[in-house]
Parts: C-alpha cells; sequence; structure tokens
C-alpha cells in the first residue's frame, strides 16, 4: 500500500503536544471509514482529515504517513496490556485473554479488525505492523507469564510458550471469524478456555 510520506517505516511523530479531543476525532474517523468497508488503499490522509473536521496538517503533526494512523486506530480498539502481577500463571493468562474477550464481544471492533486483516494480503506492510506493534507484544506478556510458570515449577518444563499462546489466541480469533465468541463475563470466558490448557480434557483414571 502506497505511504503519504518518504518515510512509511518510522513511528508516530510525538513531539508536539497534542489535542486529545482532535487526535480522537481523526482516530474515530478512520475508523469509521473502515467501518463502512472502504478499502484501504482509497483511504486518505485527506479523507480522514475531512471526515474528522480536522487539516491535513494536524494530521501530518501526529502521524508521518498513513499506515502509522491505520494502525493507531485499530490498536485504539483493544485495552491495553494489564501487568501480570497476579499470584497464579492461571490468573495472569485469565486476566491477559480476558482483554482479548473484552474486544471479540465488540461486535463492530471485530468486524473492522477482521476487515482490515483480511485486506492485508492486499496491503502485507500495514497488516505486519498491526502484528509487530499490537499483537506481537500481548503474545509476548503470556509467553512470559507461561515461562515464569515453568521458572516457578507450576509448570512442565518441556512445554512450548509460543505453541500454547498460538492454541489459546488462536480458537478465539477462529471463533471470532464464525461469529460465535461466547458471551458472558470476559474473565469467565477466558478462564474456561484458560483451564482446558492447563488441565486438559481427558478424565482422570480412578
Amino acid at each position: 500500500m502506497p505511504t503519504e510520506t518518504p518515510q512509511p517505516g518510522e513511528r508516530p511523530a510525538r513531539g508536539r503536544p497534542r489535542s486529545a479531543d482532535s487526535e480522537q476525532a481523526i482516530l474515530r474517523a478512520a475508523l469509521d471509514l473502515l467501518a463502512e468497508g472502504t478499502d484501504l488503499g482509497d483511504i486518505s490522509i485527506n479523507a480522514i482529515a475531512a471526515r474528522a473536521g480536522a487539516g491535513k496538517n494536524t494530521v501530518y503533526r501526529r502521524w508521518p504517513n498513513k499506515d502509522a494512523l491505520l494502525v493507531d486506530a485499530l490498536a485504539s480498539l483493544n485495552r491495553p496490556v494489564p501487568a501480570a502481577t497476579r499470584q497464579t500463571t492461571r490468573e495472569n493468562l485469565t486476566l491477559l485473554l480476558a482483554t482479548m474477550v473484552t474486544r471479540l464481544q465488540d461486535t463492530r471492533a471485530t468486524r473492522i479488525i477482521n476487515g482490515a486483516m483480511a485486506a492485508g494480503v492486499k496491503y502485507p506492510q500495514l497488516r505486519q505492523r498491526y502484528y509487530t506493534d499490537v499483537i506481537e507484544p500481548r503474545r509476548e506478556a503470556m509467553r512470559q507469564v507461561l515461562r515464569s510458570g515453568i521458572a516457578s515449577g507450576e509448570l512442565r518444563p518441556d512445554i512450548d510458550p509460543a505453541a500454547i499462546v498460538i492454541t489459546l489466541t488462536g480458537s478465539l480469533i477462529a471463533r471470532s471469524i464464525e461469529g460465535t465468541v461466547p458471551e458472558g463475563p470476559p474473565e469467565k470466558v477466558a478462564g474456561d478456555l484458560v483451564d482446558v490448557i492447563l488441565f486438559g480434557i481427558a478424565r482422570r483414571p480412578d
């Protein structure tokens, strides 16, 4: 996807004081365009600025290019990664996974992100930035919880943290694509899934 400045790989410039209201209006405008199904290639800084009632220069003072703005807009649909400060591996995995459940239960947010990721086949640069900036830090937080569980002896030493994280998150992503994300309190939904991984599904012998 062509970017609108010569430096598509840079993180958003953050040097100037910013108006929170203006920034939120710009992010909402980008999300509205995505929610309407506008092709990523047809979304421009001019279109976002016009929708937000902001000047083009106001947008560029906050983001160096369209990719950076769209990634920040998509990231705003997710809650911040919480600190894993609970007592057990189960509690910390549940805490982290519950943030994902919360977002997936928001049908508009999920539709926007799923649409953008599907379009990422055509625009791989944007999809890669989203994975790097948004998804990977969340997965790493969960991998760290599992590594800590191994170190403390709570978990078996031969498990693969990366595979466990993909199993936990991938099952939820599959259900979001199908439109069957469980309802109910996010921590309850997350805890039930974590228990399947931690304790398995086979009956214990008598």
